[in-house]
């Protein structure tokens, strides 16, 4: 990558070191929202130091070593995605890796891109932490995002590599999205004692957790789920029985089925946005082959963090859906969903509470494997324990869901274009709070 971007200048050197501070064990804080300017608390005891890497294979090299050290079992900091990401993408972001090394050894990873995205028309240079800054309408969009490094480096290592971003890059935005709450505190806390403003978003995330439905008396998915719901998906499975023929759940075994599950998915996918006039997510071939590519990288559950299934009654796909895996967790990320122009026929309800069941059912027979293994549970048991939705509101994740998780998303500002921008933001915000409100009032 190009060193002149970071620096300001040309460089011939892929590593520079940088802010030396002592180690120390970070203690547990209560989450911050409006994190004071403060002092930083007293260090003692070892040194350590940020690199700046922007070599893809020695920053490779190292994160895989680091991951394997730290017994990362986190999907979005592991390096099968982070480097399926870069193959598609570092053309159009800038690519930095920083590490902080203690005693000569890595200790903590994050990634760092570049890119300029437009807001209201006006061009703003963004800073990102993890696989974002891609062109709005190639993003990926990607949740449950943290840093490569132990929960007792933590906040150190958060605090310098604020600093680091303040020191010796160039944004007027500051962005972290979908970070999983203790990174983003301890990024936010580092983000106060640097003096930077920023605003926080927390977005909820529906879930189905099945050890819940089970504690409340529950074996299955169907007896968790509200009366209306049930009504509904029983209905539309006899209605797609008696027009279609029988049931089919296909869940990949072989790349080759995924992929060709995978190209369904986005054909129905594409459709259905079409029609509404939307582009979809999947407007460019590159998209497409970031999909396809993570198929191989990140190898299929149990082995590996990815499940493809797919839905049909006789010959007729029902849908398809495109689900990764992280420490027991089902993420859904893409769908694909057959339209049929009959309101008593809900395919996404169906297709998704069936996949749910059979993740259930599967989950308890596989054996254990360290990538989506519950952090407390021993080596000999592996299981998915939750279905989750991720980020945003849509009425057939309420209704598939018992529970919820939160995720975090931080904008930090600074400079006079993004005070200007703030001020631009308040009637266009103010605007919006109306509408709510007369929606929920007229709802009431």
């Amino acid at each position: 990558m190009r060193a002149e971007s970071i620096y300001g200048g040309t460089s011939s050197q892929n590593v520079s070191c940088i802010c030396t501070v002592p180690l120390f064990r970070a203690k547990a804080t209560e989450r911050e929202h409006a994190v004071r300017r403060s002092t930083a608390p007293s260090m003692v005891g070892e040194a350590l130091r940020l690199e700046l890497v922007t070599d893809r294979t020695e920053a490779g090299e190292r994160w895989r070593e680091l991951e394997s050290r730290l017994g990362n079992v986190g999907l979005t900091n592991g390096w099968p995605w982070i480097s399926t990401w870069l193959n598609n993408y570092d053309d159009v972001v800038d690519i930095t890796f920083a590490f902080g090394v203690a005693n000569g050894t890595d200790i903590g990873g994050a990634l760092i891109t570049e890119a300029v995205y437009w807001l209201r028309g006006i061009p703003v240079r963004a800073v990102h932490i993890g696989t974002a800054g891609e062109p709005t309408r190639e993003r990926t969009t990607v949740e449950y995002n943290r840093l490569l490094v132990g929960a007792e480096h933590l906040d150190l290592f958060a605090g310098e590599l604020v600093l680091l971003l303040k020191r010796r890059f160039r944004w007027s935005a500051l962005r972290l999205n979908g970070f999983v709450p203790p990174h983003a505190e301890a990024l936010m806390r580092a983000c106060g004692r640097a003096g930077l403003r920023f605003r926080v978003e927390e977005k909820t995330c529906p879930v189905f957790d099945f050890d819940l439905a089970s504690a409340r008396g529950h074996a299955g998915v169907f007896a968790e789920l509200g009366k209306n719901t049930r009504h509904s998906i029983r209905r539309s499975q006899r209605l797609f029985l008696d027009r279609f023929g029988p049931l089919r759940l296909e869940w990949a075994e072989t790349t080759e089925q995924a992929e060709l599950i995978l190209s369904e998915l986005i054909t129905l996918h594409q459709d259905r946005w079409r029609r509404r006039g939307e582009a979809g997510a999947f407007p460019t071939e590159r998209v497409k082959r970031y999909h396809q590519q993570l198929i191989t990288a990140l190898s299929l559950w149990p082995l590996g963090s990815l499940i493809v299934t797919r839905l049909a009654y006789g010959d007729t796909t029902v849908g398809c859906l495109y689900n990764f895996v992280e420490n027991g967790r089902v993420m859904f990320y893409k769908g694909g969903i057959a339209q049929f122009g009959d309101n008593r026929l809900k395919p996404g309800l169906v297709t998704h509470a069936l996949c749910m069941a059979e993740c259930q059912r599967r989950s308890l027979v596989v054996e254990t494997h360290p990538r989506s293994r519950e952090p407390d549970a021993g080596d000999g048991e592996r299981r998915l324990v939750r279905y989750d939705f991720l980020a945003g509101e849509s009425r057939y994740k309420e209704q598939l869901s018992n529970s919820e998780s939160v995720l975090i998303w931080v904008l930090g500002r600074r400079g006079a274009q993004m005070k200007m921008l703030e001020w631009l933001r308040r009637p266009f915000m103010w605007g919006r709070g109306i509408v709510k409100a007369l929606q929920q009032w007229r709802v009431g």
